[in-house]
């Protein structure tokens, strides 16, 4: 009796370390994908501040230097728009959604692919892992298979998976999103009348713009009073190219 009892204690205290070490697994893997999808956030930010600003950019110079009709600036406004959405649906939040698990996201293999992409001598070992786990679900005995997870397991339990995303790269994507914020800052600080204007009339669609005249009339003659039935000389230049 001695004995049995203490063959089924050794059988506990190997089952619990099996299930402890593989948790501890697929909890690592879960904030893997959960960084991954963080890490696609950011470059997603980056990717579609440069789409939106350079657009936005874009349809204001082309307004500004052109005063389109009403039917071309409602155009112009909803391209500008549909694109900004799309933009920013599909970079940040598609991602966004994936980050919470929203949709379809990577699976545990697919995770420890890219994971074995950065660290090479525990990618085989990491999907024999999850191989093994889906065998034991089939297996009558399924000692020997948990006892080979526990094992492969507590052998790349050291592994960091999250260290595999480095945040830092994304600053090679930064050249996307600072030109046209800089020519944008650049603009607002020279003159502002660029966005301020061509932006009121590209959200103002529906109501027709005339371009101004390229010159003025200044009036010349100081004294504005003349008596009744009086010829009066009235001097004008202009301003500007006619």
């Amino acid at each position: 009796m001695l004995k049995i009892s203490l063959t089924i204690g050794f059988n506990k205290d190997c089952m619990a370390d099996f299930n402890d070490n593989y948790s501890l697994l697929i909890q690592k893997l879960d904030h893997f994908i959960r960084k991954y999808y963080t890490n696609q956030i950011l470059r997603g930010v980056l990717y579609s501040s440069g789409v939106v600003l350079g657009l936005f950019l874009t349809v204001n110079f082309l307004e500004y230097n052109f005063y389109f009709h009403t039917t071309v600036r409602k155009l112009i406004f909803f391209t500008f728009l549909l694109g900004s959405l799309a933009a920013i649906g599909n970079w940040i939040v598609v991602p966004a959604m994936h980050y919470f698990r929203l949709g379809r996201i990577i699976d545990h293999e697919q995770a420890a692919q890219i994971i074995g992409s950065h660290f090479t001598d525990v990618k085989d070992k990491l999907l024999n892992i999850l191989q093994l786990k889906k065998q034991s679900f089939n297996a009558v005995d399924t000692a020997l298979i948990n006892a080979s997870i526990n094992q492969k397991s507590e052998e790349i339990k050291p592994v960091p998976f999250k260290a595999a995303i480095d945040f830092k790269q994304n600053k090679k994507y930064l050249k996307y999103a600072l030109p046209p914020l800089l020519l944008l800052l650049g603009v607002l600080v020279f003159d502002s009348s660029i966005i301020r204007d061509s932006t009121y009339r590209l959200i103002n669609n529906n109501q027709e713009f005339v371009k101004p005249a390229p010159f003025s009339f200044v009036l010349k003659t100081p004294n504005l009073k003349v008596g009744q039935n009086e010829d009066y000389n009235l001097q004008v230049t202009t301003q500007g190219s006619i």
